[in-house]
């Protein structure tokens, strides 16, 4: 049997982004016609929210009209940190074993975090 370790592969880093160029949520959240909740949420997610296309791109140009000392243009490839999996299955004697059920527990928070966020960028 498998059982699914919990690593994050994809990392969000709007928080780091927005820190290096001196971007402050308020800014971005009136920038993004949004709530600062729901910039205060993308910031402090940890892994990559469910974004479409065009609300990333909205996201970037964003981010590019509010930066200071822009060095170069901010990308989708700027907010993520990709991390190779290296092998995340194991053997394992008990299918139901409480990683398999944390690990699916976790998938759903992210799951409704992710759709909070992308109703709010498609509004934007």
């Amino acid at each position: 049997m498998l059982i699914f370790v919990n690593q994050t592969l994809i990392k969000w880093k709007l928080k780091e982004v927005m820190a290096r160029y001196d971007i402050k949520a308020g800014d971005l959240a009136n920038e993004l016609n949004l709530s600062a909740n729901s910039v205060s949420n993308l910031r402090k997610a940890k892994t990559m929210p469910r974004l479409d296309g065009h609300s990333l791109n909205n996201l970037c140009n964003a981010l590019n009209r509010l930066a200071h000392d822009l060095d170069r243009q901010i990308t989708p490839f700027d907010l993520i940190d990709y991390t190779q999996d290296s092998d995340t299955s194991a053997s394992s004697e008990n299918p139901n074993s409480s990683s398999k059920s944390s690990a699916l527990s976790q998938g759903r928070k992210s799951s409704a975090i992710d759709a909070e966020n992308q109703a709010c960028l498609t509004a934007a």
